[in-house]
């Protein structure tokens, strides 16, 4: 009996990987362009390319250098340095607790947990600063007179 069902999960096994699809390869009828025509490039008109200065010192050199300070490691794009604190931050919260079964699973959800509530509380109290900076403080605000 148990050859039996091995051979039938095989043989259903070969059908399930190699029975093909219906497709559709028809091209819908509201996506259609426009009729396409060749048009060439308009010609272009020929010019004067001289250009008339106003600075006719020829002193055309530049006193300064122009170069770019250090930046650092974490001075890159916003993007990049996202990716790389994202992933530091992965790394760091994801195998915090490894290797301590469910007592570090459950530590590493805590973990999580406060560092997404100190980052929403950040944003919220940023959020409350420019908010509030826009009102003039009320008269009966607690100070002393």
């Amino acid at each position: 009996m148990r050859k039996w069902i091995i051979v039938m999960m095989a043989f259903l096994l070969v059908f399930a990987v190699t029975t093909p699809s219906l497709v559709d390869a028809k091209r819908g009828g509201s996506f259609r362009s426009g009729v396409k025509k060749y048009q060439p490039a308009p010609k272009k008109a020929e010019t004067n390319n001289q250009v008339n200065r106003s600075d006719t010192t020829g002193n055309t050199k530049t006193t300064g250098t122009n170069t770019t300070g250090n930046r650092g490691f974490f001075g890159g794009g916003s993007f990049m340095k996202g990716l790389m604190v994202g992933g530091l931050a992965g790394m760091l919260f994801g195998g915090l607790f490894g290797n301590m079964g469910f007592f570090g699973e459950i530590l590493g959800l805590l973990v999580n947990l406060m560092a997404l509530f100190a980052l929403f509380m950040l944003v919220v109290m940023i959020f409350r600063k420019f908010k509030d900076r826009r009102k003039p403080p009320r008269p009966d605000s607690g100070r002393w007179n």
